[in-house]
């Protein structure tokens, strides 16, 4: 139920954000966020930065699903597999349905170190970064081992990153990344609950 509620409360939150994102208070902020990671811009630290945020394109997904799928068959955890599998494809599908919904410009504020690609609300690096890796965490917390619960934490860090890496590069704005972690964890949510409900458990 809880699951439920957690979900039913992002989507709320998302639908919200979604009204607002042509809203001059909220464009303020935006900006004013957007200028605080600009200022932060250093030539030694943009490689890192666009490495951070390769973690969530389409390469990156790649390469991480594969590797998991491998370890969960290895383990015979289909169902785990199926449900991982599940939420980057809903994530990413749910993301292209969204921008096309919302057609949102890119920002025009800052130069932008990468080049963006469709429109930019939600966030699709955000968006599906939550949906698929932060499945992956969940999965990961809910081990009785405390490293690999560790892990899990680790993995909600990483999308964090993956998020402001977005601002960083600026070719996103706050609320771009806001919603997007709201609809993906919506998505990770009810996978999460799809997963919890079969009878393939992590242990």
């Amino acid at each position: 139920m809880k699951i439920w509620l957690a979900a039913g409360l992002m989507a709320i939150c998302f639908i919200l954000l979604g009204l607002g994102i042509h809203i001059e208070g909220l464009h303020s902020i935006d900006r004013g966020i957007g200028d605080f990671f600009f200022g932060l811009r250093t030539e030694s630290l943009n490689p890192a930065i666009k490495a951070m945020s390769e973690l969530g394109s389409t390469t990156g997904y790649i390469v991480v699903l594969a590797f998991v799928l491998i370890i969960t068959l290895l383990l015979r955890r289909w169902r785990t597999a199926i449900w991982l599998t599940v939420s980057l494809a809903a994530g990413w599908l749910v993301n292209k349905g969204l921008k096309v919904l919302y057609h949102r410009e890119r920002p025009q504020l800052w130069d932008s170190l990468v080049e963006p690609d469709g429109f930019s609300f939600p966030s699709g690096n955000a968006m599906v970064s939550i949906a698929f890796y932060g499945l992956i965490g969940l999965i990961l917390l809910r081990s009785g081992r405390r490293w690999i619960r560790v892990c899990g934490v680790a993995v909600f860090v990483i999308i964090l990153l993956i998020g402001l890496s977005r601002l960083y590069l600026g070719v996103h704005y706050t609320s771009d990344i806001v919603g997007g972690f709201l609809a993906g964890g919506c998505i990770a949510a009810l996978c999460y609950k799809g997963w919890r409900s079969s009878s393939d458990s992590m242990k």
